[in-house]
């Protein structure tokens, strides 16, 4: 039987009106050509939007011999960056067969639109059949390829029709919808004399024509004369708004189906395909227009749960339970399998620069902890369990006898990315998978902070045990001396009476009393030895029995604005804080970076608060007010602890970082403020110190030097 392939898909988003219709023809095409198709959405490069740029972790997730080839959406991905950059972006793909859509790459097949030619046919139109002279034109983003050739397209029509190029009719557009909105809004709100207005793609086209909408329903908005508004792209949502938006339809169809063809042939060669584009009348130009005319794409690409909360059925940070939970929702949304992996060796740090590093590797394993296939919960057999990430998923989900579709999509929290999830394709509904990936994360992040706080919490009780056996030691060290000098005492007293018995021998003048007498003090020095010897023993039963290894806490750094965030969310599923009258107030730079692991300041706040709270004796916790400040003062930020309970007796105040001074038993997380004094010193290189009068309150302040890099 001949082996099905497997192409891999690089593409920016899915879910957008253009990026659907492409999306939906590459996945039609990978059915009808009977092969495999593993989909990876990384967003565009460089976009402004900082989640956006998390997502191009996916794009490293490639590996040569796993596909194949590839297609990858090139005009889009690389919509914000330079020709270079993406060049730069695409070394890591080398030596896998490749085909590119939009942009020209070395040793591709690129199959290319004639976007040029679409875009002077449409301004030809505005001019000769309805005699539109003054043609406002919103660019794409600048530099980017495509923008660039409809601006010269629009500059030559006017040479070619003998009209003045005006640049005061040029506006800066980014082929982003709200960008469209806006635009409309200043020129709604201007003064600017024009006949048609011209975007160079259909969102921001349809962008526009939604702030027109929106004003003209609230009755604010009125213009003497009728919009003349075009796009290009012919994007899935063109002929369904009112008016239909005339707009140039680019052959997208044949671009994924040439796409994957290529792909499955024998061999792929450098060349490049240019299909041309065509001209698309409807209404918005002045154009009579009848839906009737037009063949409707027959493509159903509309959110098929309407009615489902994902948000809402998914809120848990419990690991287990959001599983379970996951269950119902992916039922409910008609996704008949998904797993989810976390990096074996933990999260990483993710930033944009790493998407051009050819040398940046994803984390080489990663762990299957929930596993969903054709519509049922799957034990994770333990050779499933780890796999090399780049593997994506296990052999036996990946079946020989049955083609697949699989989306891949990252997991992270800000910039901790911690793993990904593999939804299967069933469907043309596009709107879902963001949605639960979303979810995912967030429900994910939480539960792992849970966890690795009860990890932490374990960690700190332990070193709290051993920094207590320390104390002991050196009590005992002190202690031993004692009986082992005594020995020695012993030792010299029973050699004594050896002698003194040895010489007796044969001695007539000893008398039997003297004998009994010589016994006897013999036995009480004995006994003496075997006292010491019962001492020193039950010591060192103690020792054996309290001695554990300290659990290593690994160097990080954070922001002030995580330290914050990572207090609130612990707050709120601690009820002895919850319940009490806590307020923060942050008076620093949030983005100040601190040299040190997270875990450990976040503890000895918490151990901080817990006792202020405490300090209140006999009072309900609402109305225990404690305050935490959080100040920079010259290189070092200062955490303060504010109370106003009763405050630490005179006689205990020498005594407090020296010594473990716990009240809450075997169960508590303990960090002692003498653990915290030697984290503080040793691990921040910081200080901790403290001011208290009695029945008036106490306050403790803890310093940290600020990250170098950030002075």
């Amino acid at each position: 039987m001949k082996r099905r392939k497997t192409i891999g898909l690089l593409i920016n988003d899915i879910d957008g009106s253009f990026q659907t219709y492409i999306w939906l023809m590459l996945k039609q095409a990978a059915e009808e050509m009977d092969c495999n198709l593993m989909v990876f959405e990384g967003r565009s490069l460089k976009h402004d939007d900082f989640a956006e740029k998390q997502h191009h972790i996916i794009y490293s997730f490639i590996e040569k011999g796993r596909f194949d080839g590839l297609i990858i959406t090139s005009a889009s991905i690389s919509t914000y960056i330079k020709y270079e950059e993406f060049l730069q972006f695409m070394k890591k793909y080398e030596g896998i067969p490749l085909v590119s859509m939009g942009v020209v790459i070395p040793g591709a097949l690129n199959v290319i639109c004639d976007t040029k030619a679409g875009m002077k046919e449409l301004i030809r139109h505005l001019i000769d059949d309805h005699g539109y002279e003054k043609i406002l034109f919103v660019t794409g983003p600048e530099g980017n390829q495509e923008a660039t050739e409809r601006l010269e397209a629009y500059k030559e029509v006017l040479r070619e029709k003998n009209l003045e190029f005006d640049e005061n009719l040029v506006i800066q557009g980014d082929f982003v919808s709200n960008t469209g909105y806006r635009i409309m809004e200043e020129v709604a709100n201007s003064n600017m004399e024009y006949d048609a207005i011209v975007f160079s793609n259909d969102d921001m086209a349809l962008g526009a024509m939604k702030f027109i909408d929106h004003m003209k329903n609230s009755g604010n908005y009125s213009l003497d004369k009728k919009i003349i508004l075009c796009g290009f792209d012919d994007s899935l949502n063109a002929s369904k708004v009112n008016p239909p938006l005339t707009t140039v339809r680019l052959p997208l169809k044949e671009v994924c189906y040439k796409s994957v063809e290529v792909l499955l042939g024998d061999e792929i060669k450098e060349q490049t395909v240019i299909l041309p584009s065509v001209l698309v009348k409807r209404a918005s130009c002045g154009c009579d227009y009848k839906k009737e005319d037009e063949e409707l794409k027959n493509i159903n690409s509309v959110k098929m749960v309407l009615d489902y909360r994902v948000h809402e059925n998914l809120q848990t940070y419990q690991i287990d339970e959001l599983f379970d939970k996951l269950c119902s929702a992916l039922k409910k949304s008609f996704i008949e399998s998904c797993f989810i992996f976390k990096y074996l060796e933990g999260p990483i740090f993710y930033n944009e620069e790493m998407a051009f590093d050819e040398n940046f590797k994803v984390p080489q394993r990663s762990e299957m902890v929930y596993a969903y296939y054709k519509g049922q919960r799957m034990i994770i057999e333990q050779s499933d369990r780890v796999i090399n990430t780049a593997q994506i998923l296990p052999e036996r989900f990946m079946p020989e006898d049955s083609r697949f579709t699989y989306i891949v999509m990252p997991l992270f929290f800000k910039n901790e990315h911690f793993g990904y999830v593999c939804f299967e394709v069933n469907n043309n509904d596009v709107i879902t998978f963001e949605m639960l990936r979303g979810q995912i994360s967030n429900t994910l992040k939480g539960a792992l902070m849970l966890l690795e706080r009860e990890t932490m919490g374990e960690s700190l009780r332990e070193s709290e045990r051993l920094a207590s056996l320390g104390q002991m030691i050196g009590g005992i060290s002190h202690n031993l001396m004692t009986p082992i000098m005594s020995i020695s005492g012993v030792a010299a007293a029973l050699e004594d009476l050896i002698y003194e018995y040895r010489e007796s021998i044969g001695d007539s003048s000893v008398t039997d009393e003297d004998h009994y007498e010589i016994s006897s003090e013999m036995s009480e020095w004995v006994n003496r030895l075997k006292e010491y010897n019962s001492y020193m023993s039950n010591v060192i039963s103690t020792v054996k029995s309290q001695a554990v290894q300290l659990n290593s806490q690994c160097n990080k750094d954070f922001t002030i604005e995580e330290l914050v965030n990572r207090i609130k969310f612990f707050n709120n599923y601690d009820l002895l804080i919850e319940k009490s009258d806590l307020s923060i107030f942050v008076d620093v730079d949030t983005n100040i970076v601190i040299q040190g692991d997270i875990s450990n300041i976040v503890q000895i706040l918490d151990n901080l608060i817990k006792n202020a709270i405490q300090s209140y004796e006999g009072k309900e916790s609402n109305h225990c007010r404690v305050e935490l400040h959080i100040r920079r003062n010259d290189d070092n930020v200062i955490f303060i602890v504010k109370d106003y309970g009763c405050g630490i007796p005179e006689k205990i105040k020498p005594r407090l970082f020296k010594y473990m001074l716990t009240t809450k038993g075997k169960s508590g997380t303990g960090l002692s403020l003498m653990l915290s004094y030697s984290t503080i010193k040793g691990k921040f290189g910081g200080d901790i110190w403290f001011e208290s009068k009695e029945n008036e309150g106490t306050t403790f302040f803890i310093m940290l030097p600020i990250n170098k890099a950030d002075l």
